[in-house]
């Protein structure tokens, strides 16, 4: 059997199977772009890649180190983190990467040795114009042992200039089979157990092993119901801010996974309006009620309704006010409900 050369990294076969004949023909491009949808492991198998790239046949030194930086992500101020000077990471400071940590590390990088110096850059989509200039005018230039590793799960948000000067990597969601070994291997962690409770994980998230431990870890009893709830409320009442404002959760992590059912819940209603057989939806346990509130929303307004949720998600994410984010998501809802025209989104 071929080793395997990027063991912490599951599914993604395309992925690996090209990263092997990259580095085993030592045609590994300077500039790469991970991209996919948040929850499919591209930072571990960044952090993969880039022990690899910088250790060759021995990349354990450098994985104690860079694990942590995806298990303990420890201070939200750190600028950069690295491993013995050779693999640097870079994440957002609060809401988007600073023009700061770019220049520390150029700084850096003008006294590297000859040895392979990697350069992951995570959630590469926050960058401002003008952070993202100051990597275009590296990439267009690359030193010889110097590679760039970007993460994104919004891809259209990079420069075009800058992912002509990559070569992009598609992350995509776990099959069947993949998703039930790893559930199966890692319940402490994902939260799911059993072949029953793994069936349903994988039906609710598409086989996104990131989204199972969010809406799974600590348990995900009544989760479905309290959604539910949620859009009948929305849907059927008169004075729906009065009656959700009292269920509002003060826990950021809490709260973001109730708006992943929420989510789940609003997509199974839209697709109740277009494809009758229950093998489409992922709420199993509450789909007569789904069905039951299609017949008040069109497909646009559900659309809309979405959209709204993703946002807050990302507003969540950014650290604005909870209780704020759950008011425009009670109020925007209950306007497009209403056929009126959604105000401003945050």
């Amino acid at each position: 059997m071929e080793e395997d050369l990027f063991p912490h990294v599951n599914g993604q076969k395309k992925v690996k199977r090209e990263w092997t004949g990259m580095i085993r023909e030592n045609q590994v491009p300077h500039t790469m772009i991970l991209y996919g949808d948040e929850g499919l492991g591209k930072t571990t198998a960044a952090v993969d890649l880039a022990c690899r790239l910088a250790g060759g046949e021995n990349p354990r030194p450098f994985y104690e180190i860079c694990r942590t930086w995806i298990e303990k992500p420890g201070d939200a101020q750190d600028k950069l983190l690295q491993a013995k000077e050779r693999i640097w990471y870079i994440r957002p400071l609060g809401m988007e990467l600073k023009m700061e940590q770019f220049r520390l590390f150029m700084t850096a990088s003008d006294s590297f040795t000859d040895e392979v110096h990697v350069c992951i850059i995570d959630e590469a989509q926050t960058m401002m114009p003008p952070v993202a200039n100051a990597l275009l005018k590296t990439l267009e230039e690359p030193a010889e042992n110097l590679y760039f590793i970007l993460i994104t799960h919004d891809l259209r948000a990079l420069l075009p200039t800058i992912q002509s000067r990559s070569v992009k990597f598609s992350f995509t969601p776990l099959d069947e089979k993949e998703y039930i070994r790893l559930m199966s291997l890692h319940a402490d962690i994902f939260g799911v157990r059993g072949s029953e409770e793994i069936e349903t994980a994988f039906q609710l998230t598409g086989g996104n092993p990131g989204m199972t431990r969010e809406i799974f870890a600590g348990g995900s009893s009544g989760q479905p119901e309290k959604a539910m709830q949620f859009w009948e409320t929305v849907t059927r009442s008169e004075n729906p801010f009065t009656e959700l404002s009292e269920n509002i959760l003060t826990d950021r992590k809490e709260f973001l996974k109730n708006l992943k059912w929420i989510r789940l819940v609003g997509r199974d209603i839209l697709v109740s309006r277009a494809v009758p057989e229950e093998d489409f939806r992922r709420c199993r346990s509450v789909g007569t009620r789904e069905t039951a509130l299609a017949e008040f929303w069109t497909e646009k307004q559900m659309d809309q309704a979405l959209q709204t949720l993703g946002t807050a998600e990302q507003a969540c994410r950014r650290y604005i006010s909870v209780k704020s984010i759950w008011d425009m998501i009670v109020i925007e809802l209950r306007y497009i409900r209403k056929g009126h025209t959604a105000w401003k989104r945050l």
